[in-house]
């Protein structure tokens, strides 16, 4: 289990959209609530792929121009988090892009990174589908998508809902919900999805298969991952979903009256590696409220 101490930064895409603005806020509040410090991070545009030839002959200048905006983009995040959250400590950086290459590298010494899910920069947007993907695929941290178009980006009372199907990655997406719904005193909602047909793969088709049976297993597999946190946290208030239902709809769901919901990259699958699954993709297309990926463990070479 993760503990509540000794943190690293929280680390946020910034490229001057208003989501960007919003996602800041909001990694300021659980920077804050962790006793973090909070870096702001802009990746500057790749010079020979996104401009023409003739813009390139005023390199010089044009180069200059670009890192002016950086600095105006990351001086008006600052003063948008410190109207918020005065007592965070602030820091900025400016990085060569691609943004997607840049943020996963400061993934490497933070304790999570965040990134909104559209944006709308000088000329090369942040937060592109493809700057998304890559930092969820190849980061060393958790990463929180800022999806959310709320009046409010500060997290509030509502709920924080969790992906669980007993895999490894599973286990660490329960404790960094756990971790938040504690730091900020809600609600957690642990939803676990399973099929019969799933359950039934690999079995012959003459064999009878007790599904009530199978149906308390799936409850006692909930029960047990949570069973370490529920005697850690015996105040926190812990409500299970247990239903056989496809598990994206089922999250996506429960989202609607979430505040975040927090899953592994992906689950019980042939393909667990570094791509994303299924259920976590439907997410980043579809909920409408920031969702935080945990990643596996990856060395500093990875």
């Amino acid at each position: 289990m993760s503990t509540l101490a000794n943190r690293q930064s929280v680390v946020v895409g910034v490229d001057g959209s208003e989501r960007a603005m919003r996602a800041a806020v909001w990694a300021a509040a659980v920077a804050r609530r962790r006793s973090a410090p909070l870096r702001l991070a802009h990746a500057l545009p790749s010079p020979g792929y996104h401009y023409s030839e003739a813009a390139l002959l005023f390199q010089d200048e044009f180069a200059e121009q670009v890192r002016k905006s950086a600095e105006e983009i990351l001086e008006r995040a600052e003063r948008r988090v410190r109207q918020e959250f005065p007592d965070v400590r602030v820091s900025s950086s400016i990085h060569p892009g691609p943004a997607g290459m840049s943020l996963t590298g400061l993934s490497k010494h933070a304790e999570m990174v965040v990134v909104g899910s559209t944006g709308a920069g000088m000329v090369e947007s942040l937060f592109t589908g493809s700057t998304v993907v890559r930092v969820v695929n190849h980061a060393h941290c958790p990463v929180t998508v800022f999806r959310s178009d709320s009046e409010s980006p500060v997290p509030d009372h509502r709920p924080v809902v969790v992906g669980v199907d007993g895999s490894a990655l599973s286990i660490t997406a329960i404790g960094s919900a756990v971790e938040f719904a504690v730091l900020f005193e809600v609600p957690l909602l642990a939803v676990h999805a399973w099929s019969a047909g799933d359950m039934s793969r690999g079995r012959s088709t003459a064999t009878n298969v007790d599904w009530a049976a199978m149906a308390e297993e799936q409850t006692a597999l909930v029960a047990e991952n949570l069973a370490g946190w529920r005697e850690k946290y015996p105040d926190l208030e812990v409500t299970t979903v247990i239903d056989e239902r496809n598990a994206a709809e089922l999250l996506l769901h429960y989202a609607r009256d979430a505040q975040l919901v927090v899953v592994g990259s992906h689950g019980h699958n042939r393909f667990a590696g570094s791509l994303l699954g299924s259920t976590s993709q439907n997410l980043l297309h579809h909920a409408l409220c920031p969702i935080t990926i945990c990643r596996p463990p990856r060395s500093e070479k990875g």
